[in-house]
């Protein structure tokens, strides 16, 4: 392991405040703790770099063009190719300026450029993975920079990981780890009337069916009041208004972007995660683990890895409308006792799982080994040579046994 000072540049493609972004806030402050100098290289201004420089760290902006969110057509796969050569540079740049230990990428997108400057400078890389690659052209492209630059890989869950299996020889699964906040819900002291959905306002978010949902509950529990959290970020807008639109003649509330979450898991009284199969497994779950607010969500993406079914929260039966809007009141129906013990069972997986420090150490342990793996084989990086030790991989089933045997 390292002890010493260690230079880390960390390279993201959004300054808008994601999950992915979110996640490497809560890093920094660790980085910064044992003694290491990170900085920030990013496409744009945005709450991000504010946020990065309020730590005391520097930032950095790469020129480039900016492109679609999701799936890319190939004209925007044709613009990204151009820009390779000049990001590539600009990375180059920065590692020589910053006397770069180590390069960790916190998205898919600028792997490609970024890898290419690391291997050419001998320099380690962590590629941290928060969504699960679905355009073929997207992952081949991740997948061989990974391989090029002998690069290790952080997944948030396995569900991610799974389409770099043929790339990456090395990989941890390491799940967002949250903070308990000042607002833990201690007790429930009444069936589920406060119903919200929380997250970017995309269409793989599933606000639309949220509120398609919401029609249909508020027809057999009128008092219900339901709400939306958040804002288009990485989109335009098209979506929110449909949403709004959908929404219309409802007790639905847009709230807009908070950055307080705690404060707004307070107000609820179930959390709703409609998202669809694209989806890891969002950082929101563990949130409300720790809050003490029962889930429901679809079964897609990785978000059974982190809930299960009737133990640390409720998941839908198959992925429609009619669907979610029955397992909400079937929540609702439910006595307080039987909730209860779910938010129990939650809030413990939560401790031995999804706390901040938890995700800290280990992610910090990647970087540390990785750094300390690089100083021997770098040499052999000229010859292609690899020369490193195999990562296990971190499995969730036994995470959520332990909180049901717990029970």
């Amino acid at each position: 392991m390292l002890q010493h000072s260690m230079n880390i540049l960390c390279v993201d493609q959004f300054s808008d405040l994601g999950g992915g972004q979110r996640s490497l806030l809560d890093l920094l402050p660790a980085f910064l703790a044992r003694g290491w100098q990170p900085c920030l290289a990013v496409r744009s201004e945005g709450p991000l770099c504010d946020r990065v420089q309020r730590l005391g760290c520097s930032t950095n902006l790469l020129r480039c063009h900016q492109y679609r969110n999701g799936y890319k057509p190939a004209s925007q796969i044709l613009i990204y190719f151009t820009d390779f050569a000049r990001l590539s540079q600009q990375v180059s740049e920065l590692l020589r300026v910053h006397r770069i230990h180590l390069v960790y990428v916190n998205g898919a997108r600028l792997l490609p450029p970024a890898a290419w400057a690391a291997r050419r400078a001998g320099v380690p890389l962590v590629f941290h993975c928060h969504s699960r690659l679905l355009q073929r052209s997207a992952l081949v492209a991740a997948g061989n920079a990974l391989r090029l630059a002998h690069g290790e890989m952080i997944a948030c869950c396995s569900y991610v990981a799974e389409p770099f299996k043929a790339y990456a020889t090395s990989y941890r699964v390491i799940y967002n780890g949250v903070a308990l906040g000042p607002y833990y819900r201690s007790k429930i002291a009444s069936s589920p009337r406060q119903i919200g959905v929380i997250g970017r306002i995309e269409e793989e978010k599933g606000q639309l069916e949220f509120v398609r949902a919401a029609k249909i509950v508020l027809q057999h529990f009128p008092d219900s009041r339901f709400s939306i959290v958040g804002a288009p970020l990485f989109s335009a807008g098209d979506y929110y208004h449909r949403v709004v639109a959908a929404s219309r003649g409802l007790t639905v509330a847009f709230e807009g972007w908070q950055d307080d979450i705690g404060r707004v898991l307070s107000h609820l009284e179930l959390l709703v995660v409609p998202s669809t199969g694209c989806e890891a497994t969002t950082r929101v779950i563990p949130e409300a683990y720790a809050a003490g607010v029962p889930v429901v969500a679809y079964p897609s993406g990785g978000i059974p890895e982190i809930v299960k079914d009737g133990e640390t929260g409720f998941l839908v039966r198959e992925i429609t409308v009619a669907a979610l809007a029955e397992r909400i009141m079937d929540v609702m129906r439910l006595p307080l006792s039987e909730i209860r013990k779910v938010v129990q069972r939650a809030k413990r997986l939560w401790e031995q799982a999804f706390t901040l420090e938890r995700y800290q150490q280990q992610v910090c342990r990647v970087l540390e080994e990785a750094a300390a793996r690089g100083a021997v084989w770098r040499p052999a990086l000229a010859s292609g040579v690899q020369q490193r030790k195999q990562l296990p991989e971190l499995q969730y089933e036994p995470i959520n046994k332990a909180a049901a045997d717990s029970d």
